[in-house]
């Protein structure tokens, strides 16, 4: 079944906490009796209204603070193995990203967005989809997104590693068009995912890396400690949650797939997308008929792009 849109907190309070930037590339979820239940309801409501009263601040920048960052499951994580259910070609224009939504699909660009239903027919897109202002800035590049309620998180990416900085973007969800952005204390942006539960947004500093950055994004962005990872990862593209793991997947030689508990930081490696010489792309982790894991590989004569679908099964 589709993943229901992730989420009835975001869209309470839409991470209002988030940048807006009006100015102004890749290397793209006891209830007590009696009283008890009121005072309990009235708690709840009066934290919600105090988050949200919170949120209006938006940050010029981010503060690279270590705050520990939340956990969202104890059940065990089911780390793979990963089978293969079936593979569509898709336009070679879909090369950077892919995210689900009810019903359909948003695939990524260098520069473009596309809304797909479930049969991958357009229903809109847009592009270029990166503001001029943001554009004169250098950022010149969407990598793999995801899709929060009604926003799609999208990392911009200028080619000048060094200066430490990208950026991070939203777009509407339905009509495709930029909402805002926020600049990050990161070298490289190939990827983002969003913890739904916990609105902890991941991604990594680098390409190749032993470590998950990760940032509150309800509370302006705030650095979070890094998730510390029992294994170093090369050529990573892209990455979603599901049931306490994150899958990642990579554009190393053999365009491995990862999944990481999302509590420890264990490692799988859960063998390749295939079209080996290709290169790996994007990530979805849904629950669908087709499977739970659909990844983009470009293929090794650069088109078609190939849309992997897996199905995670048990040891």
């Amino acid at each position: 079944m589709d993943r229901p849109c992730r989420r009835a907190s975001a869209s309470a309070c839409p991470e209002r906490s988030d940048r807006t930037v009006r100015c102004c590339r890749r290397a793209e979820n006891h209830r007590a009796p009696g009283a008890h239940v009121r005072v309990a309801t009235l708690a709840c409501m009066v934290l919600i209204l105090a988050a949200c009263s919170n949120s209006g601040a938006r940050p010029t920048d981010v503060s690279a603070s270590t705050t520990v960052a939340p956990t969202t499951t104890t059940l065990p994580a089911v780390l793979g193995p990963l089978q293969r259910t079936s593979e569509q070609a898709v336009s070679p224009l879909y090369a950077q990203g892919v995210a689900r939504i009810p019903n359909g699909w948003i695939f990524s660009g260098t520069n473009s967005l596309w809304r797909t239903n479930d049969a991958l027919r357009v229903v809109t897109s847009a592009g270029p989809v990166i503001p001029p202002a943001w554009k004169a800035r250098g950022f010149d590049h969407v990598g793999d997104i995801d899709v929060i309620g009604q926003y799609i998180y999208a990392p911009l990416e200028q080619p000048d590693y060094a200066k430490g900085f990208q950026a991070t973007a939203r777009f509407d969800r339905d009509t495709l068009r930029f909402v805002d952005a926020v600049i990050l204390p990161q070298h490289e942006n190939s990827f983002v995912t969003v913890d739904p539960t916990t609105m902890t947004a991941y991604t990594m500093d680098h390409f190749d890396g032993d470590a998950l950055v990760r940032y509150d994004v309800a509370h302006n962005w705030k650095r979070l400690a890094p998730l510390r990872l029992a294994t170093t990862l090369h050529h990573t593209q892209g990455a979603d949650i599901l049931n306490g793991v994150i899958w990642i997947s990579t554009s190393d030689p053999q365009n491995d797939l990862y999944a990481v508990d999302q509590r420890t930081g264990t490692v799988r490696a859960n063998g390749s997308i295939g079209h080996v010489g290709g290169e790996g792309e994007g990530l979805d982790a849904s629950a669908l008929p087709s499977g739970a894991l659909h990844v983009l590989c470009v293929d090794p004569k650069i088109a078609p792009v190939w849309f992997e679908h897996f199905r995670i099964a048990t040891d």
